[in-house]
């Protein structure tokens, strides 16, 4: 299988600039905080299923 569109400087070669949402949403410190305890809750219910 061949790779498509390996050459450089074709626009298909650079990432997608991030919208300014996107941008907000790294720096939020609430944002963060609140991602940071859905992932906590998600591993804790992995581990409340290993342990059964």
């Amino acid at each position: 299988m061949a790779v498509k569109n390996k050459e450089p400087y074709q626009q298909a070669y650079y990432p997608p600039v991030p919208t300014g949402f996107t941008k907000y949403m790294r720096r939020s410190v609430v944002w963060q905080f609140f991602r940071f305890w859905i992932i906590n809750f998600k591993i804790f219910k992995l581990l409340m299923k290993s342990h059964r």
